[in-house]
């Protein structure tokens, strides 16, 4: 790594110091090493971003005072079946897009499977890697980098496309702890995420957007209006001047929770309900237009675009269509033995748990034929599950929402746990992180608190772990294990500060339903 400009000038001074013959003060020992709490974030949004899940299992960056230098760790994913990992990186080394490569310290492999195209490949990837900290990073409150970064064969590539994605790591200054560590230890555990399926439907024109959440959040509103009069309308016909025929005029709009209209990131499929359609133009904002060339089907006219706003169609007959049902994040409650289908459970000891919890839709797989039974579930997927399980009610979302993501898919669930005390603050709840047993059972606590007060509590003195208990969790793992809801992970040990398993929360969930009646 390149010197710092402070470690030269000490150089030059002791250098001086020694050619005039002068005593040399001893330096002052070396400031300690620190571990700092490091996300990966959305480009522009101020959201976690898909590459998220990379650093679910290596949250924290080491970072050297003296080299003026952050290592991080990465560890492989599987989002939705598709599993891969970052295989190159590149950092803003100026804050003005002067990108150089990260230096490289350990690598691993993840095979890939095969969704992605049939090929199960082996990637190799940066299981952690260094950057030395651009000058325009002060080390203080929350601060970030701008990344280019691969993670290929996941529906990441669907975005970008070949080349890399952008991304910021998001430093919080404020979470910092002192370390004797001198080089990251990665840790390889595959962390999974989720990719939802967005399919909204207006009622009102029938027109239909089918896309999933790296393109379009599961909380953005799809709103859809026929134009017929206004200023959009004079834009479309002075556009059109020359094509002939009588046109139908669409406004098409996605609007984030904050009210702020925004284009996907990515192609989107549009269905336009319409048979015999002759020609489709896009209106620009700049008076111009832009042909479209889709294809017809049983449910109308199919386009794909990156960008939305005025459609006009000419001709063509409109179509009947029945709207489905949405329940706002492409998740609906399965209705038959979708568990069948999971081709990882089989002979899995949570295999009966983890069919009746997916039956009764408090959980969704990973792929249409994977569960993925042992991979670690987030704080956030949790709060999620407890949000459905209350009925999805109505919630008002708080001023100060740090630490969960503006337009994320779990922001409402968020805000719903925050209002009715499920969860911490939001400084101290982190949703895209592994979630523990002891953190899992404070939540499903205050869960039950809020119909039903807690029974008495288990004496855990026979855990010889009992110690590493956190204080604000030692009344809910008590209930939790008198209930039955949480056992040992041994005749002797509790195991509170480790990271609970998507089969070990299916299996808890359906214990706590036992219990709660």
């Amino acid at each position: 790594m390149k010197q710092t400009w402070l470690k030269k000038l000490t150089s030059s001074l002791l250098a001086g110091a020694l050619a005039l013959g002068m005593a040399v003060v001893p330096a002052a020992a070396a400031e300690s090493n620190k571990l700092v709490e490091v996300d990966l974030w959305h480009a522009t949004r101020n959201q976690a971003s898909m590459g998220n899940v990379a650093t679910d299992n290596n949250s924290k960056a080491l970072y050297n005072p003296e080299e003026n230098t952050l290592q991080i760790a990465t560890n492989p994913v599987s989002v939705s079946g598709y599993q891969s990992a970052i295989t190159k990186a590149q950092y803003d080394t100026t804050g003005k897009g002067n990108y150089e490569d990260v230096e490289i310290l350990s690598t691993g492999t993840v095979q890939t499977g095969t969704k992605y195209d049939g090929t199960d490949h082996t990637v190799t990837y940066l299981s952690s890697f260094e950057i030395e900290l651009p000058d325009y990073i002060t080390g203080e409150g929350v601060e970030y980098i701008s990344l280019h970064m691969m993670v290929p064969y996941t529906p990441m590539d669907e975005v970008v496309g070949e080349g890399y994605l952008d991304a910021r790591l998001r430093i919080d200054w404020d979470q910092v702890s002192t370390t004797s560590l001198t080089q990251i230890q990665p840790d390889n555990t595959m962390s999974s995420g989720e990719v939802e399926n967005v399919d909204r439907t207006d009622a009102a024109t029938g027109v239909r957007l089918v896309t999933d959440s790296t393109k379009v959040a599961t909380t953005t509103q799809f709103k859809v209006e026929q134009v017929t009069s206004g200023s959009d309308y004079t834009l479309a016909k002075k556009a059109l001047t020359g094509v002939s025929g009588s046109f139908t005029l669409y406004k098409v709009s996605l609007v984030t929770e904050n009210g702020t209209q925004t284009d996907p990131f990515g192609a989107v499929t549009l269905y336009f309900p319409y048979s015999d359609v002759s020609s489709m133009y896009r209106i620009n904002d700049t008076g111009t237009k832009t042909v479209l060339r889709g294809t017809e089907g049983d449910e109308g006219y199919e386009i794909m675009t990156t960008k939305i706003g005025l459609f006009a169609i000419f001709g063509g007959t409109k179509m009947e269509i029945t709207v489905k049902p949405d329940t706002g994040n492409g998740d609906d409650t399965p209705t038959t033995d979708v568990a069948s289908a999971f081709t990882d459970i089989s002979g899995h000891w949570a295999e009966e748990y983890i069919i009746r919890a997916t039956n009764q839709g408090l959980f969704s797989g990973t792929s249409s034929t994977t569960f993925s039974p042992d991979t670690s579930m987030t704080a956030g997927m949790v709060i999620t599950v407890l949000y459905r399980m209350a009925g999805s009610p109505a919630t008002t979302l708080p001023d100060s929402m740090e630490n969960v993501a503006v337009g994320s898919w779990y922001e409402i669930a968020c805000a719903w746990g925050y209002n009715n005390g499920i969860i911490g603050g939001y400084k101290t709840f982190y949703p895209d992180q592994a979630v523990s047993r002891q953190e899992f059972a404070t939540m499903l606590y205050n869960f039950y608190k809020l119909s039903k007060t807690p029974g008495s509590g288990a004496d855990l003195s026979k855990y010889t772990d009992v110690s590493t208990v956190a204080s604000w969790a030692k009344d809910a793992m008590a209930w939790a294990n008198a209930a039955g809801i949480i056992s040992g992970t041994s005749s002797t040990t509790l195991s509170p500060e480790v990271g609970a398993s998507r089969s070990q929360i299916a299996t808890m969930l359906c214990r706590y339903l036992d219990y709660a009646g």
